[in-house]
């Protein structure tokens, strides 16, 4: 079975996801996990596909070529291997939500404790709501992946002390937890 990892990115439209998906399943492969999104009218999506042994990059390279030829849109192929995550070991899912006035040093700050624990950010997602006057505040919400060897409590420690010089909000709980509070 061979794995590799599709990404597009460019201008948004409807249809996009139908056609990078009949163009991998014309060549066999199976998308294992999507990941898509949009953001200020352009799109990004992650496609982690399997297919058979014998699927050839290069025809699905050129196949992508026509199909997204005039769209816009611009794409990348991960080949087998290339695709595996840089660490590894046991890990534990979190969740990590902020709120609070937004700032150029909000990101930088948060994730910089992040990564002096050696945690892997999986997803993040930050958005600026409207306010009447002032910074407006902002939402983060970071799904993390915590290597068991990272001592809880410190790492709790240090979040808190990066979210207190920032003047925001900040929680930390196990994905499972998070999702069951925030089951609709």
């Amino acid at each position: 079975m061979s794995e590799i990892i599709v990404t597009i990115v460019g201008r948004d439209r409807p249809g996009l996801v139908h056609l990078v998906s009949t163009v991998l399943a014309a060549h066999g492969g199976r998308i294992e996990e999507v990941n898509q999104t949009t953001l200020k009218g352009q799109f990004a999506g992650l496609f982690a596909i399997s297919g058979p042994d014998n699927l050839d990059n290069s025809l699905l390279n050129r196949s992508l070529t026509e199909a997204l030829d005039g769209t816009g849109l611009s794409y990348w192929i991960a080949p087998p291997g290339e695709s595996e995550p840089a660490w590894s070991g046991p890990a534990e899912p979190y969740v990590i939500t902020l709120q609070g006035q937004s700032g150029s040093e909000l990101i930088p700050n948060i994730t910089r404790t992040v990564a002096s624990f050696d945690i892997n950010i999986d997803s993040l997602r930050a958005v600026t709501l409207s306010a009447p006057a002032g910074a407006p505040p902002q939402v983060l919400v970071l799904e993390i992946s915590v290597p068991q060897s990272v001592r809880q409590n410190v790492f709790r420690q240090a979040l808190s002390l990066t979210a207190e010089e920032l003047g925001i909000e900040v929680n930390l709980q196990h994905r499972d937890i998070f999702e069951a509070l925030h089951r609709l």
